[in-house]
């Protein structure tokens, strides 16, 4: 009876969730109430819904280096004209993560490039903001992502940390935590 007692406590430790409420912690949980602060004004490209923020600057889609923390700005339209997110103080209503993958194309002619035969050659791992502004209706959220395929990052596998978030945005934007206004 001890011993099933003990393997029903492990079972259901098995199951706790590996949320950290220390903000330094990749397994870091939000809570409700955060806001995000867009210092100036930020610019999408005609054609385009996202602008993708790296090291504290905009970088181009063919710029990113995916293997260090970005962030990618999203909004619901694409537009032919340049779109303005003008700064200002934005609801975050819920934060999310998860972990996607793409594989490499199938050689040809039995030719691989650089895959090494199995496994996704990118793994990323992702945080995503919902954002809401009452005054931009047009903006959808952000996600912040990193690679872990790439070489060096494999042995990490884990989220990005509130700080990393923070330098791949850099002065452009800031997280909030609650009642830190």
């Amino acid at each position: 009876m001890k011993a099933i007692g003990i393997g029903l406590l492990l079972l259901l430790g098995g199951c706790a969730g590996l949320g950290s409420p220390d903000p330094a912690s990749p397994y870091y949980v939000y809570s409700s109430g955060w806001t995000a602060q867009l210092n100036r004004p930020l610019t999408i490209e005609p054609g385009n819904a996202t602008v993708r923020l790296q090291y504290g600057r905009v970088v181009p889609r063919n710029g990113v280096q995916e293997h260090d923390p970005f962030c990618v700005v999203e909004l619901n339209t694409v537009s032919a004209q340049p779109q303005t997110l003008q700064p200002g103080r934005f609801d975050v209503l819920r934060v999310t993560r998860s972990v996607s993958h793409i594989a490499a194309a199938p050689s040809l002619i039995g030719i691989s490039f650089g895959d090494d035969g199995g496994g996704p050659s990118f793994l990323y791992y992702m945080t995503e903001f919902r954002l809401r502004d009452a005054a931009q209706p047009d903006l959808r959220g952000m996600t912040c992502v990193w690679d872990q395929m790439a070489p060096g990052n494999r042995a990490l596998m884990r989220h990005l940390t509130l700080a990393e978030i923070q330098s791949a945005l850099g002065d452009w934007m800031r997280l909030i935590p609650p009642r830190a206004y």
